[in-house]
């Protein structure tokens, strides 16, 4: 008896999985060699770059429980928006079989996501010029009653200036416009998804397309910032609270009843992973920053890259007992640090979280961030080695940093001049176990003026006459 093919499911789920760079599918009527996984949901859906009678195509395979409905709704939805208008891939073939769909769809050569072009850190110019075509394409979208449900910023292609909507499967089709509630609310998600840096000129992007097509929405930039703090609020727990201590596609997760160690999968590398086993021993190789009660810190040196290592001490067995049943503070750091690093403010990047566990109970923990050399807030002013317009120049840029902190509601808990770095790429926060995010106005407000008050104190002699390079900070404490 000849043997069975295998499902072309079957064949999909095998290639994903396998180091092969390809494999051919080849059924009635369909001859398609799959080439670069591209979005992949297990036992559901494949997306992937492809060719198709010569050409290069985006392949998306539906297959398992209720495939043809999602296929259809699918093309139901692509079709409406090529129809309307949309920039979006041209739908070129559609083929139903008992047990899978797949739609061929255009690939649009030379393209790049916006979260690819945004990584590239481009221009204030190109940032405005290419958000102004995005939030048109969003109008665009909304006018003619398309509710696009996942503004991703991988859900959008750019080439040459041009905009593309790509993944009509979150995209839903109404009887009429989204109405100006419902439109800015959409807009926002996306917008919430820029770092906190750029907000300023987005917002003018955003009021600049609605007065060119006409739009009757009146913004007040307020509001309008409320509005993006709330949707990046969404998004923290969507994405930091439930996915940064858990494997998923950005982390690695080891877990077991003495240990736990999530990393950045794309750092973690077999070196970094066996010097990770004994993080005291590379404490004790490496170069010694602080030894306190409370932590211990040190530069260590994995495959010729330097990182800062820290340990959070235990310091007496009751401590032991009470801080074991809360989170570490090397955990509330860690997810501090992704929290900053997605919002786009300055910090030194995390790269991965070990916990000494006892069953249940929490031991000490080890933080492992990057280094960067560079001197504190502290010696800028108190050093000789910047002159005084330097000083002027930084003063300004300590000044802009903590706004960020103040848009996006964060306090610090321990702004000490000493936990800010002023490299010459611009200013950072380093040493967050004791930051607040999603705080009430009110309570933001009397720890944000804390925190601008302890760094005051990093001068303690010099507050009384306000030396000129803090008084721009000190407009801070009467703007709440």
């Amino acid at each position: 008896m000849m043997p069975t093919a295998p499902k072309v499911s079957e064949q999909i789920e095998a290639w994903v999985h396998s180091e092969s760079e390809s494999t051919q599918i080849k059924t009635e009527g369909l001859e398609l060699i799959l080439e670069e996984s591209l979005r992949h949901l297990p036992k559901k859906r494949l997306t992937c770059r492809a060719t198709w009678q010569g050409n290069t195509v985006i392949a998306k395979f539906f297959y398992g429980n209720g495939f043809a409905k999602y296929a259809s709704k699918e093309q139901q939805v692509l079709n409406a928006l090529l129809e309307a208008g949309v920039n979006t891939p041209a739908l070129l073939k559609v083929y139903q079989q008992s047990d899978f769909t797949v739609l061929i769809i255009d690939y649009i050569a030379e393209a790049i996501s916006l979260l690819s072009w945004l990584e590239n850190k481009p221009t204030e110019c190109q940032f405005q010029s290419v958000i102004s075509e995005t939030t048109t394409l969003m109008l665009a979208c909304h006018k003619a009653g398309f509710d696009i449900k996942d503004q991703h910023l991988g859900n959008f292609l750019l080439r040459k200036n041009q905009v593309f909507i790509i993944d009509a499967g979150d995209i839903k089709q109404l009887s009429s416009s989204l109405n100006n509630k419902r439109s800015i609310n959409n807009i926002a998600l996306l917008y919430a998804q820029f770092p906190v840096t750029r907000d300023a000129v987005a917002y003018q992007a955003l009021v600049d397309s609605l007065t060119v097509l006409n739009q009757r929405i009146v913004l007040d930039e307020k509001r309008w910032q409320q509005l993006l703090l709330k949707q990046r609020r969404w998004r923290q727990k969507r994405f930091i609270d439930k996915k940064v201590f858990r494997e998923c596609t950005a982390y690695i997760c080891k877990s077991s009843s003495s240990r736990f160690l999530v990393a950045k999968r794309d750092g973690y590398t077999k070196e970094l992973e066996i010097a990770l086993s004994n993080p005291d021993a590379l404490i004790e190789s490496g170069s010694l920053l602080k030894d306190g009660k409370t932590a211990t810190v040190a530069l260590v040196e994995i495959s010729d890259q330097t990182y800062v290592l820290k340990r959070y001490n235990i310091k007496k067995p009751i401590h032991a007992i009470i801080r074991g049943l809360k989170w570490s503070r090397a955990a509330v750091s860690w997810r501090n640090g992704l929290l900053l690093e997605m919002l786009g403010i300055p910090t030194a990047t995390s790269y991965a979280l070990i916990e000494e566990r006892w069953g249940l109970l929490r031991r000490r923990s080890y933080l492992l961030s990057e280094y960067i050399d560079a001197p504190q807030a502290w010696e800028v002013f108190e050093g000789e080695c910047f002159t005084e317009q330097e000083k002027m120049t930084w003063a300004k840029n300590l000044y802009n940093l903590f706004v960020l902190l103040k848009r996006s509601q964060i306090s610090h808990g321990d702004l000490k001049a000493q936990n800010i770095l002023c490299p010459s790429s611009g200013a950072l926060f380093i040493d967050l176990d004791g930051m607040k995010a999603n705080q009430s106005l009110q309570r933001f407000t009397r720890q944000f003026k804390k925190d601008i008050k302890r760094f005051l104190l990093s001068w303690p002699l010099k507050i009384k006459d306000a030396p000129y390079f803090f008084k721009k900070i000190l407009l801070l404490l009467d703007d709440n």
